[in-house]
């Protein structure tokens, strides 16, 4: 349950950023996500399998480069 709340709190911070500025730190990601910096990559990797995002994953720079989201929902907030 815990990884799928850290994955959608990921997918909320991915979606709300612009679209050209997709390129997320893993530092950003583990203070959204409140976890251990070692476990930013698996939750990147779940995210990628399940096709829930797409991109590549910088391990040297620490870095993830999101090219596409799966389209949720669309609140007020998100239009």
């Amino acid at each position: 349950m815990k990884q799928k709340v850290r994955m959608i709190a990921f997918l909320e911070y991915a979606f709300a950023l612009n679209k050209d500025d997709r390129s997320i730190s893993f530092a950003s990601i583990q203070e959204v996500c409140q976890i251990p910096e070692d476990a930013v990559e698996l939750v990147l990797m779940k995210c990628m399998a399940l096709e829930l995002v797409r991109g590549t994953i910088d391990e040297i720079d620490k870095k993830v480069n999101i090219d596409w989201i799966l389209p949720r929902y669309l609140n007020k907030g998100h239009l």
